[in-house]
């Protein structure tokens, strides 16, 4: 038999406001669907809902932005109360010109702008920041979802990032529960009997990336996808899983190369 696997978009999760219950929407989206959540299942969540649940959403219009966030405006042709929102999330700022505000957050994540962002927002001045832990949020609704349904899931909550050298923005884990984040193949055989040293695969990020071909990024209103019958999922109930997922700039093979 082919081996297959099922990516399903829930649609009617609606607007998501401060303080809205996001396992209760899904659970409550996917019946209304006739969806039922089965063992094993990874639900994928986005960000943007995330950080709307935990009020995250910021008019910039109140922010009073300091010395350093007007020195880096005028760097970077940005507005300073926007770079103000960017640094109270930031530990070190690794890039800043009129092309790219590339910072390291205090999560240890390296990414544009800080993570904060427009996009799916509304508000002229409102923008949305990553939530604080994205591991701790990703735990909270998978342990509440499991509740509602009485299923064993995972649950991984995403964000669109770009890649070096490469072109177009791919959506990667930046909260992980349930799941162990890589696929670790070192030290097992290939087809032909070579032993595998370096292959290690990010497996929560190809599955963000697999559910965003149904969640997409514009108006599609598909914050939530469930994904089935992915064989590599090896359960776990660790915490602060994203973290693997890190690799730290001297470990990175590339960091040099540009």
């Amino acid at each position: 038999m082919a081996r297959m696997i099922q990516i399903i978009g829930l649609e009617k999760i609606g607007l998501v406001a401060n303080g809205d219950d996001i396992a209760q929407a899904i659970f409550a989206a996917a019946s209304e669907d006739g969806v039922e959540l089965w063992d094993g299942d990874v639900v994928v969540v986005s960000q943007k809902v995330v950080s709307k649940a935990d009020g995250l959403e910021v008019d910039i219009s109140r922010v009073k932005p300091s010395g350093r966030a007007s020195a880096l405006a005028r760097r970077t042709g940005k507005d300073d109360r926007l770079m103000e929102l960017v640094l109270g999330d930031t530990q070190s700022v690794l890039r800043a010109d009129k092309q790219a505000l590339i910072v390291q957050r205090k999560d240890g994540m390296i990414c544009l702008n800080g993570g904060v962002d427009k996009s799916n927002v509304r508000g002229r001045h409102v923008y949305a920041r990553l939530p604080v832990s994205s591991d701790v949020s990703a735990n909270k609704i998978r342990v509440r979802l499991e509740k509602l349904s009485g299923r064993s899931l995972a649950v991984i909550v995403g964000d669109t990032f770009s890649r070096p050298l490469r072109v177009g923005q791919v959506e990667f884990a930046i909260g992980v529960s349930g799941m162990e984040p890589l696929a670790d193949y070192r030290g097992l055989n290939d087809l032909f009997g070579y032993e595998l040293r370096y292959k290690l695969v990010g497996l929560a990020d190809e599955v963000a990336a697999a559910a965003e071909l149904v969640m997409g990024q514009g108006t599609e209103r598909t914050p939530v996808a469930i994904l089935r019958g992915i064989p590599r999922v090896k359960r776990t109930q660790k915490l602060n899983l994203s973290r693997k997922l890190q690799l730290g700039r001297r470990k990175d093979l590339f960091h040099k190369i540009v």
